[in-house]
């Protein structure tokens, strides 16, 4: 497993082959701030350094994202799309379940309820 570490954030990023398809699993654990973002920022295509643009977002341990990291957050979508990979959305609190619906997200990003549900799920 590779790890990312920021300010208040670590991006745990984990292979798995899921019904044929080579995931990353990234988990977010901290929180995406003012302080910490413009470094993520620079740094997010270290995320899709093998190529693999298949993604899970596990959400769970992310405690708390401001506007910036949200922008964060499309850009990596931008780029899975742009390289024609797949994404979904998992381990929502009540917090982020708000911030992701007004993100206003595109219909193929898939949120799931848990990290377990995006990788049942993934299709």
């Amino acid at each position: 497993m590779d790890s990312l570490e920021f300010s208040s954030l670590i991006l745990n990023i984990e292979k798995l082959v899921v019904t044929e398809d080579t995931v990353l699993i990234i988990s977010l654990h901290g929180q995406i701030t003012n302080t910490n973002a413009y470094e993520i920022n620079a740094r997010i295509s270290d995320i899709f350094k093998d190529d693999i643009y298949n993604i899970i977002l596990d959400l769970t341990q992310l405690q708390y994202i401001n506007s910036i990291g949200v922008a964060t957050l499309l850009s990596m979508i931008r780029t899975v799309e742009k390289n024609k990979g797949k994404m979904s959305i998992g381990g929502l609190n009540h917090f982020l379940e708000n911030v992701i619906k007004l993100m206003d997200l595109p219909k193929h990003i898939k949120i799931y309820t848990t990290r377990e549900m995006a990788i049942s799920n993934w299709r």
